[in-house]
Formats: structure tokens, sequence, C-alpha cells
């Protein structure tokens, strides 16, 4: 492994390493999670474990699709850009040893909690008059969330929110592997709290502090609830969570 680490970041730019390699893998990651959540649709045996009954189809699909693309390029991408020079300044390391597997999973530990607050008095804020009126209405576009959706969102909210992604890299300064491990997390999180599914094998009803699809769904349905992306105590704790009944509505 630290071979193929060594070959790949020799003789790239600072460029290539912080900014465009986290660009390229979040973005795979988000077409592949997102493409594999559209074929979950098509399979009729999974059809119990929808949330929602209703389907937004491919139309929908391919019309969020082509918004999330531009949004990406408008705003997404450009943050992603500019935090390099930051991440080169602090001193991030891409050289070896790589960090072994505790620290990895410690890191990621803290990035998941300074993200969750981050996002959960940022989205708070989104829900005020104006911001929603004028920001946060395109993601609500899709009161029946499907993984795509993820990154259906105003450019502004996209910066906003997604500065909470950025946020822990800057406290921690990982190793460049930890940092593209953790955007690669971050974005399949986003896609399974929008999958629009919820399956019994999901780790929410393992670790019961995590939020789910359907914890996040019902924030969909019912603006005011459910604002955290990550963890359900700030919900809890601060009065915003509607935690019942959530699992798969028969009907609409």
């Amino acid at each position: 492994m630290e071979a193929l680490w060594q070959k790949l970041v020799s003789g790239s730019s600072n460029f290539t390493l912080f900014a465009l390699w986290p660009t390229i893998v979040v973005n795979l990651t988000w077409l592949g999670s997102g493409l594999f959540c559209l074929w979950l649709d098509s399979l009729p045996s999974l059809r119990k474990y929808k949330i929602q009954q209703h389907d937004n189809g491919t139309v929908e699909f391919w019309r969020c699709m082509r918004h999330s693309v531009r949004n990406k390029l408008i705003s997404e991408i450009q943050l992603t850009f500019e935090s390099y020079r930051l991440f080169v300044w602090l001193g991030i390391s891409t050289s070896l040893p790589l960090p072994s597997v505790t620290t990895v999973l410690l890191s990621l530990v803290f990035c998941l909690v300074v993200e969750d607050a981050w996002h959960y008095f940022a989205h708070r804020t989104l829900h005020i008059r104006w911001a929603m009126d004028n920001i946060h209405y395109l993601h609500h576009h899709y009161m029946t969330p499907f993984g795509m959706a993820s990154s259906y969102a105003h450019p502004a909210e996209t910066i906003f929110t997604g500065f909470g992604t950025v946020l822990p890299m800057l406290i921690l300064r990982p190793h460049l592997s930890t940092l593209l491990i953790w955007v690669v997390v971050k974005q399949l999180q986003a896609t399974a709290v929008h999958c629009g599914y919820q399956f019994p094998w999901r780790p929410s009803r393992f670790l019961p502090f995590l939020v789910s699809a359907s914890f996040h769904d019902r924030h969909h349905r019912r603006f005011n609830r459910n604002f955290a992306p990550n963890f359900v105590w700030l919900d809890r704790l601060l009065g915003t969570a509607d935690e019942k009944n959530l699992g798969p509505r028969v009907t609409e």
C-alpha cells in the first residue's frame, strides 16, 4: 500500500494532490452511489423497504443530476480549489508512513462530530424565512429524497454547509490519505440518508445515535425537524427531533 501511495504522490503538484484528487474522488463517489440508488429503485423486491412509495423516476433523476453538476462547478469544486492553499499552508502531509487504521478511524469520528455540529446550526439558519425562500428551498424541491439529490442545492448553501466538511481538516491537519477517505465517507453518508430506503441492516439499527435515511426523510416532509446530518443527539437535545413512525409508508 505504501509503495502504491509513493507512486501516486511522486511528482504530483500541490494542486493535483489537494485540489484535483479530492474533487475526483468525491464526485466519483457521488456519481457511483447515486447510480446505485437508482438501480435499487428498479428492484421490486426492495419496495417494502422504501420509506415513501412515490418514485421520482428517471426524468427527475437526470434533471437533478444536471442541476447538481452545475452546482458543483459553481460552488463545491470552487470551495475545494480555494481550500487547497490552506491545506498546503497548514502542512498536511503526503509522505510516508501512512497513518494507522486506528488513527484514521479516530480522525473520521472527530470529523463526523465537528461536521455534524456545523451542519446542524448552518441548516437551522437556512430555515430562517429569508434563507428558506431564497436559498434552501431548492434542496426541499424533492419531498421524496433519493441518493443523487444529496447535492441538489443552491450554490450558496453548498458553500455554507460544505465548509463543515473542510473545517475538521483545518483543525486536525491529517495525512492526505485521511482527507481523501473523509470526503468519500462524507459523500457516502450524504447519499445514504437521502436514499429513500430503510433497510433492516442499516447502521442506525445497531447504533441508534446515527441519523438514518428515515430520520432525514422526515425532514423533507416536515421541514422544521431533524436537521442534523450524522447524529441524532443535537436534534434530541435542542428539541427538533421527530422520530415517531419513521418506518416505510405503505401509502402516501
